[in-house]
């Protein structure tokens, strides 16, 4: 049975600081771009210039922290390769990596005991693409040392880990 590309999408809970860094960005950015227009209007150059200066880059940093107020991970299994893209604002997508899964170890439940041969093992490399709570948490650990922790819940998530575990059966742990 081929499936072609399963994906599915794990969605952090918004950013409460990013967001507030947001507003506080922007509302600086108009209050120094409003005493620019004050002190350039009344001939003091420099100083308007310097505040002109201070509210583009507050503006710039309010884009940017706005960019990380809502971030989305999307896993896509492709004939054996694990594709991570993470999403801004339902907006921008970034590619973060391709994972061959031949060279996967073990996939298991974060609470899993067969991860315990892992536990004092330093990961050389170490990827969260998780919603950071607690349910559903998986740990994906490569041949290289690498460590992924995904989050895999739904019936799309029990597909994809139904698929890996017909051509990995004896490296998919389910429990």
């Amino acid at each position: 049975m081929d499936l072609g590309v399963i994906e599915v999408v794990v969605s952090r809970k918004k950013d409460t600081l990013m967001s507030f860094l947001k507003i506080l960005l922007v509302m600086l950015a108009v209050c120094f771009i409003l005493i620019a227009m004050l002190f350039i209007g009344a001939g003091s150059f420099i100083i308007g210039l310097l505040a002109l200066a201070i509210g583009i880059g507050a503006a710039v940093g309010g884009y940017f922290a706005g960019l990380n107020v809502q971030i989305d991970y999307e896993y896509s299994l492709v004939d054996r390769e694990l594709r991570v893209a993470r999403i801004n604002n339902k907006e921008k997508r970034k590619f973060m990596g391709s994972y061959d899964l031949d060279k996967m170890e073990i996939l298991a439940p974060e609470k899993s005991y067969q991860l315990g041969s892992y536990k004092n093992l330093k990961a050389e490399k170490e990827f969260d693409y998780s919603d950071k709570e607690e349910s559903g948490r998986y740990i994906l650990w490569l041949e290289d040392k690498s460590k992924f922790i995904l989050t895999l819940r739904g019936e799309e998530a029990q597909t994809m880990l139904a698929e890996i575990r017909r051509f990995a059966p004896r490296k998919v742990v389910l429990e």
